[in-house]
Order: structure tokens, then C-alpha cells, then sequence
């Protein structure tokens, strides 16, 4: 890749402004065939833009089809190096060059580090099944304050149609799941993690494509959910996390919720955390939400079924792998008779010692 071309890109909805060196720009067209041409004309060694909502789904799909190391580059990033460089003005072409600049910064640290590869079909699905969440929610908190006939029957009919269409969009999810054996594998290795059910493997597969490429640390940071430390002489500040993937920090919310209702490491971690570390509830489930990421993480490298480290804790009955569509009551049920199950074996073996 040394012989060949850095390139910065800056994404735009109907154009893309490309730089290959200082002192020119080029602009092409933001579609499949104009960048298919330019590509094959340059042919770069390694391209870099921002993100940009969708905008940038052509280009990817180019790079992925000539086999072209791309790096999705953070809009804050750009924007801190811009300000070490005393640069005011703001047009494409100046931020295309920023673009290029920057990566080249970064890859002569080595601290460059290209995009991974994930199913465009899958992160579209999960994308649509969170919106159709959000706003199924929206409309049952409606309904529940309307008074008016009308506005009820609107809201009805609105719940309906959006339960049918979410729905379809989970069935589309599991089957395009299933249909890949990798993606297969991997969601039913996640689900012997206590806590992680169907929809959040699935989140997982679809919105994390890094899962078991990064180390523990590089993962939490990647998501959100490692407390950012702040210090300045004698003060010690709140360390609070966030950004990251907001997504697969909710679905981490509710597989860690999961998780500490029912007997499992996870719930004996988040009860230390509280009685003996005295520790805030929500800080205590976030912990445990990193806890359980670290572990699918682990579980994706490894590519093997999670055991837990004790010996108190069995392989998981309540959380084997399943069917995707396995009704939750029938889930549910399955949990609370292997919580039982192995309450009554911890309590024979206190009464054998």
C-alpha cells in the first residue's frame, strides 16, 4: 500500500469530494457508476471519509467490491485536528484535504485502524427494528392518555399496523441471520451467555461487526460503556460514559437487567457490587452491562460457548442455544425452572459439605 495513494474523502448526499495530495480535489458524482470509474482509475491503497448517515453506502460498497482498505474516521476527531491546525474555513474540499491529513497522522503513529466489515442487510434490519420500537412506544404511551374516540381508534390502528410490520422486520432479521452459517454460529454461541437472548445477539452481529476483533477494553470504549476518567490537580470529577454505539448500549441495558433477575454471575457480581462496594444501582448495571460485553467478546474470538469461571455456575440451562423464534413466555418459563433447578443442587451440595 506505500506506492499507492492516501485518499480523503468528504461525503456529500449528490457528490463526493475526493483528495489524493495537497493540491487538488477532484468531485464525482455520489453514485455506484461514477465511483466504480474514479476508483479504477486511481486506485488507491487506502480511502478514508466520515460517516455521514447512509450517504457514504455507495462508496463502501465500491471499496468492498476491489477488495480497498477503507478507515471510517470520527467527525470529533477531525474536528479536534482541524483546530490543532488553526484552520478556520470549512468548505468540502477543505475537508477532504483534513480528512487525508489526518489519516496520514494517524497511520504514521500506527494508531489507524481500518473499518471492519459488516452485513449492510443486517445493520439495515436492526436499524429498522429499533426505529419501529421507538416509535411503537411513542404511540402506546398516546394511547394510554387519549381520551377522544377518534384519536383512539387512530392510535389502534397505528399500533396494529406498526406490531404487524415489526413483526415482519424480526422475521426478516432471523431469517438473513440463519441464511449465514457464520452469523448462525455466532448468535447461538452469544446466546449461552446468560442475559443475552435472540434480539440482542442479533444487535450485537448487526450494530457491533467489531465483536471479537478489539481487545476488552478497545470494545468498551468502542460502545460507550468505559467511564471516562477525569482529574485536574487535587479534583477528581464525575466519570461518566456515553457516546459510542447507543444502539447495542440498550440492548446491553436490557440484557444486563436480564441477567441480574435471575441467579448467575452476572447477578452475584451486580449484589457485590451494591452490598459489599456499596456502589449505585445504575453504576452497578452499567459494570455489569461492560461485564457481559467483554464476554460475548470473548466468546466471538474464541469462537467457543461460554462457561462460566465457578463451578457454583454450571453451563447456563435457562440461556442454551435456541430458536430465534422461540416464544418469550415458553423463554421465560425454562429460566425460572433452571433457576429452580439449580437453587435445589447448590442447597444438596451445602447440606453434603
Amino acid at each position: 500500500m506505500s506506492d499507492k495513494p492516501v485518499i480523503g474523502v468528504d461525503v456529500a448526499k449528490e457528490w463526493l469530494d475526493l483528495c489524493a495530495n495537497d493540491a487538488q480535489v477532484e468531485r464525482v458524482a455520489n453514485t455506484s457508476e461514477a465511483i466504480a470509474i474514479w476508483l479504477d482509475r486511481v486506485g488507491p491503497g487506502l480511502v478514508a471519509f466520515e460517516p455521514t448517515g447512509g450517504y457514504e453506502r455507495c462508496l463502501m460498497q465500491a471499496l468492498r467490491q476491489r477488495g480497498i482498505v477503507f478507515v471510517r474516521v470520527h467527525p470529533n476527531q477531525v474536528i479536534a485536528f482541524r483546530q490543532s491546525r488553526g484552520i478556520k474555513a470549512k468548505t468540502d474540499a477543505i475537508d477532504a484535504r483534513l480528512i487525508r491529513d489526518f489519516v496520514c497522522d494517524q497511520l504514521a503513529r500506527g494508531v489507524a485502524r481500518p473499518g471492519a466489515l459488516g452485513n449492510d442487510q443486517l445493520q439495515q434490519l436492526a436499524a429498522r427494528r429499533r426505529q419501529l420500537t421507538d416509535t411503537l412506544q411513542a404511540e402506546n404511551c398516546r394511547l394510554a392518555v387519549a381520551h377522544d374516540p377518534a384519536v383512539r381508534d387512530s392510535l389502534e390502528l397505528v399500533t396494529q399496523t406498526l406490531r404487524q410490520t415489526l413483526d415482519a422486520i424480526q422475521a426478516a432479521l432471523t431469517a438473513a441471520i440463519k441464511a449465514d452459517p457464520n452469523t448462525r454460529e455466532l448468535s447461538a454461541l452469544l446466546q449461552t451467555i446468560f442475559g443475552i437472548g435472540p434480539v440482542v445477539a442479533a444487535t450485537l452481529i448487526a450494530d457491533l461487526p467489531e465483536l471479537g476483533l478489539l481487545s476488552g477494553k478497545q470494545i468498551a470504549a468502542l460502545v460507550g460503556v468505559a467511564p471516562r476518567t477525569r482529574k485536574s490537580g487535587k479534583g477528581r470529577y464525575h466519570e461518566a460514559i456515553g457516546y459510542g454505539r447507543a444502539g447495542v448500549r440498550q440492548a446491553l441495558f436490557n440484557a444486563a437487567r436480564a441477567a441480574i433477575r435471575h441467579p448467575s454471575p452476572f447477578r452475584d457480581f451486580y449484589q457485590r457490587l451494591i452490598h459489599d462496594n456499596h456502589r449505585l444501582g445504575k453504576v452497578a448495571l452499567v459494570a455489569v452491562m461492560r461485564k457481559i460485553l467483554v464476554t460475548a467478546n470473548a466468546v466471538a474470538r474464541d469462537r467457543q460457548p461460554w462457561r462460566p469461571a465457578s463451578e457454583n455456575w454450571p453451563t447456563p440451562v435457562g440461556t442454551q442455544c435456541r430458536p430465534l423464534a422461540e416464544p418469550n413466555a415458553h423463554r421465560a418459563g425454562r429460566v425460572k425452572a433452571a433457576a429452580a433447578r439449580s437453587a435445589v443442587a447448590r442447597s444438596a451440595s451445602l447440606d453434603a459439605a
